[in-house]
């Protein structure tokens, strides 16, 4: 991607959006009290269609735009400037904007255009609706800029421990509950702040968690079959019964249920069809469950946790062993088949039910 200035990013984004409108519309600059052009922030733009009048557009042009400057721009912007102008349409230029972004400039109600495609533009009057894909990922991820990702054991380890625990709580702590050095939770907050995933304090202590969006920006960073060591088996008596007959008191082996059999429990989808557990040895589960091993239509599979936190903070279902919660949204949502639409609708019960799982002080997930 070309390298711009504001005021280059400002002229590109205008050409584009010229080139997106139908030629009988007119866009040119906001004229009050015939002073002339208007900064307000960076530009005032004022787009005029022939039968139907005139709207406001008030442009906000960064390089960079962050999840957190959504709040800092909704805050900048809660004065009387916009009741004056009629509330224009509030529209954010930047050379790129990632999903999480996108998503809160949405709730705000403001309109976006990046130099990758991604466009949603909504104008009243004259009537205007764009919308626009482009990149999901930052094209140039070497800029300094770019946020460090929820990616790796460590990460969905702090991001388990953000959501599952209610804040507020240190740095430190942090750390020591997740066996992870302080500097590393140090830049991880220091993103998950610029992102909105997290608020802080002046002395750096949490003391908000978006719990859901942690969840769904670590699963977009993480597969249960890529992550973790698969193996897939045909169990001869299917999965339904061979669930059954491991909660009986007298089965021997150490194994945690995730996916469907677990999630069912919370928020029933659709009749659960394979079963997934976290297994220390595979072969012994073989032997218990007398299982097929095969490449395809697998009804069993046994997963080697990559992260022991991944089977810490268990809960007990029917006898049996559960991943938490946390981990079982994560592994729904980055799994296969109906298993995402399944960790959607743990991820809604949770919402409903925070009392009955969120912690008031801080667990130890490390391993």
């Amino acid at each position: 991607m070309l390298e711009y200035s504001e005021s280059g990013l400002l002229q590109r984004a205008r050409l584009e959006l010229l080139q997106m409108l139908p030629e009988h519309f007119e866009l040119s600059d906001a004229v009050i009290d015939e002073h002339g052009p208007v900064d307000a922030p960076d530009a005032l733009w004022q787009l005029r269609e022939q039968n139907t009048g005139y709207g406001l557009i008030l442009v906000e042009t960064k390089m960079s735009f962050t999840p957190r400057d959504v709040a800092r721009l909704r805050d900048r912007l809660s004065g009387p400037m916009l009741r004056l102008m009629r509330n224009p349409t509030v529209l954010v230029v930047s050379t790129w904007l990632s999903p999480r972004t996108r998503a809160l400039l949405e709730e705000g109600g403001y309109s976006y255009l990046d130099l990758t495609g991604n466009v949603r533009l909504r104008v009243d009057r004259p009537a205007v609706y764009i919308r626009l894909q482009g990149a999901d990922r930052d094209p140039t991820p070497h800029r300094s800029h770019a946020p460090v990702g929820l990616q790796g054991p460590k990460a969905r380890r702090l991001l388990r421990l953000l959501a599952e625990t209610q804040p507020p709580y240190r740095l430190t702590a942090l750390a020591a509950a997740g066996g992870l050095t302080a500097g590393y939770v140090s830049k991880m907050l220091h993103s998950l702040d610029e992102q909105a995933l997290v608020t802080r304090n002046r002395r750096g202590m949490v003391e908000d968690v978006d719990w859901q969006g942690l969840l769904l920006a670590g699963a977009q960073r993480y597969n249960l079959l890529r992550n973790n060591e698969p193996n897939t088996f045909i169990s001869p008596e299917g999965a339904a019964a061979l669930y059954a007959r491991m909660q009986d008191a007298n089965f021997p082996l150490d194994a945690v249920v995730t996916g469907s059999f677990s999630a069912v429990d919370i928020a029933a989808v659709a009749a659960p069809t394979q079963l997934v557990l976290y297994v220390d040895n595979p072969h012994q589960m073989q032997r218990f469950g007398r299982l097929l091993p095969t490449d395809q239509g697998a009804d069993v599979v046994l997963l080697r946790p990559e992260d022991p936190a991944q089977v810490e903070g268990l809960r007990t279902v029917n006898g049996l062993r559960h991943v938490a919660l946390t981990q079982l949204v994560l592994d729904c949502l980055s799994g296969n088949g109906r298993l995402p639409e399944e960790g959607q609708a743990v991820m809604e019960w949770m919402r409903e039910n925070e009392s009955e799982w969120r912690r008031p002080d801080l667990p130890t997930l490390a391993g």
